[in-house]
């Protein structure tokens, strides 16, 4: 492990020990699974990524993490690339938790939870046999993550460099006739060659097209126009987000043309409030202000987390009153609805100290229209 690493591990452990003591703790158990969104605390402590299935971490304070994966196969790939030693990874079930638990050595201790409502009904009746009282840190967890290190922050530069690459993929490719699939699948396999560990790409050329969803068989028309929405784990192991929309021709679908100008307002409005003072409560009203102001309606949430994994625990809601902190992530991507179509664009952001978040995903933000694109990227 390289300095830079080394010292990004001893904060995260530190703010893990913190964490422990701030809730009055005897030890967390975090549960991760492959799926999207479901990866942080295994990835965000180990630096591992599950290949399939569930995987436990156990800390205690001032003691390394234990992590169990369930095959043989998964503790050998583990032991290769995390930055515990070979003995903290073992493989095993919940049995190896109760085992931990009860090496503490107290009657019901009290034990971290993150996302205890995401675990099986199967898993939680195992976990109800173990002697100890849980406690829901998810909301503790996400917000001592929300201010990113500088390494973290470098990361995610880089995975968006990749992200960007992509939608150039997509603009040397597109032309009319061309079928969403073929669109999508190259820009995955794009994204891949270029180290991408993992990856969510959407698209919508049919309206509404407010609602991104996979790739069809669906063609692009000469008037029509072209959604791509990349959210992309980086071969560093970071996420970000870009959604760009591809006009055809100037006046292809003006209805959604007015709505991308309607959505940059928004955005502009929540960037303002994206700043240490504010809460994500504040952004998310911002925005759902400018959409009614312009006479449309929110068709989704406008937005989320960016970090270790997709959306990083936090939703941009009115209901979520969670502070801003520097060095916060948020992908801003206001769903809006018209009359008789929609639109989603969106990019990844990044608070600061002085209150100017930055755009993390700067290329190509402004210019929407075929022709323009294909002018700039040969």
């Amino acid at each position: 492990m390289n300095d830079i690493l080394y010292k990004e591990y001893e904060r995260r452990m530190a703010l893990i020990d913190e964490l422990i003591d701030e809730n009055d703790l005897d030890a967390v158990f975090f549960i991760s699974t492959s799926a999207q969104t479901r990866q942080v605390p295994v990835k965000y402590m180990t630096g591992y990524t599950l290949i399939t299935r569930s995987a436990y971490i156990f800390k205690k304070k001032g003691d390394l993490p234990f992590l169990v994966v369930p095959t043989v196969g998964q503790q050998y790939n583990a032991q290769m690339v995390t930055w515990l030693p070979e003995e903290n990874v073992l493989c095993g079930g919940v049995e190896i938790i109760d085992q931990k638990i009860r090496e503490l050595g107290k009657a019901k201790p009290r034990i971290g939870r993150y996302e205890p409502n995401e675990v099986s009904v199967g898993l939680n009746r195992q976990l109800e046999k173990i002697d100890c009282e849980y406690v829901d840190v998810t909301y503790e967890f996400t917000f001592k993550r929300a201010c990113k290190s500088e390494y973290e922050l470098e990361c995610i530069r880089e995975t968006g460099k990749v992200a960007a690459a992509s939608f150039e993929y997509i603009v040397k490719h597109i032309a009319p006739g061309v079928s969403e699939n073929e669109l999508i699948g190259g820009a995955e396999g794009f994204l891949r060659a270029h180290g991408a560990q993992d990856m969510l790409v959407l698209t919508r050329t049919l309206k509404p097209h407010t609602f991104i969803t996979r790739p069809t068989r669906v063609t692009v028309k000469e008037d029509g126009m072209f959604i791509y929405s990349a959210e992309v784990g980086g071969e560093n192991l970071y996420w970000t987000q870009l959604v760009r929309p591809i006009f055809m021709s100037h006046d292809a679908e003006p209805e959604a043309q007015q709505i991308l100008a309607v959505i940059k307002k928004a955005e502009a409005a929540a960037v303002k409030e994206f700043r240490p003072g504010r809460t994500i409560s504040d952004v998310a009203a911002a925005v759902e202000k400018v959409v009614a102001d312009n006479g449309c309606t929110v068709g989704i949430w406008s937005g989320h987390g960016m970090g270790i994994d997709l959306g990083d625990g936090v939703n941009i809601g009115v209901p979520n009153h969670m502070p801003i902190v520097p060095n916060m992530i948020l992908t801003l991507h206001p769903s809006v609805i018209g009359k008789s179509d929609g639109l989603l664009y969106g990019n990844t952001w990044m608070s600061t100290a002085d209150g100017d978040a930055v755009c993390m995903t700067p290329e190509y933000k402004d210019i929407h229209f075929y022709d323009e694109l294909k002018a700039l990227i040969k």
